[in-house]
């Protein structure tokens, strides 16, 4: 009987080891997943507010490009997090190897928190925020943009300036030169002397 418990506990624990492989597994997997889909989607959206400001609002009001710079910053300061999470994910790795290590050749070994860890998760969280609220900043610049581009652009197309270049017009057609009468050679009369 202490034989089959010995087997079902041995069972179970492989059972036990098995399944916690295959979580750490998935969860490696999400992280790099929602890693890489923060940074395409950080770099998308400040791509896309580049290309938005080139074509679709190359002069934009004033008074919006704040909100513009905002999210820039934002996006800008959301990448950076994304990236520093990158490296702080790499560390706190680096601290449970070692704490495993130490673990298993110290006796009594006192585990020590992994800060990294907490740091990544922070970085995570922050990253989020960071590029949620300059998505926010950059809707409000490009919703205000495209409701003064009508007006702007109806304003633009009734005034008579020119924009860009303009190449001149071809020239009138070059008046053809009539040849003229011979006309005598004038006499010289030595009565006007």
């Amino acid at each position: 009987m202490a034989d089959e418990d010995l087997d079902g506990a041995q069972r179970e624990h492989e059972l036990y080891l098995d399944e916690r492989k295959q979580l750490i597994d998935a969860a490696r997997e999400s992280a790099r997943t929602f890693d890489k889909a923060v940074l395409t989607f950080g770099s998308a959206v400040f791509g896309f507010s580049i290309a938005f400001l080139k074509d679709i609002a190359p002069h934009p009001a004033p008074g919006t490009l704040k909100w513009l710079g905002a999210s820039w910053l934002l996006f800008s300061l959301g990448l950076l997090t994304i990236l520093l999470s990158f490296l702080f994910s790499h560390r706190a790795c680096l601290f449970e190897i070692d704490e495993a290590t130490n673990a298993l050749t110290i006796p009594k070994y006192q585990r020590k928190r992994n800060r990294w860890s907490s740091v990544t998760a922070w970085c995570n969280f922050v990253c989020v925020v960071l590029l949620f609220l300059g998505l926010v900043c950059w809707s409000v610049f490009a919703l205000d943009n495209i409701s003064r581009g009508d007006t702007m652009n109806k304003l633009d197309s009734t005034s008579d300036a020119k924009k860009g270049y303009v190449p001149p017009s071809p020239p009138a057609r070059v008046p053809q030169k009539v040849p003229q009468q011979p006309t005598a050679p004038p006499t010289s009369d030595p009565s006007k002397k």
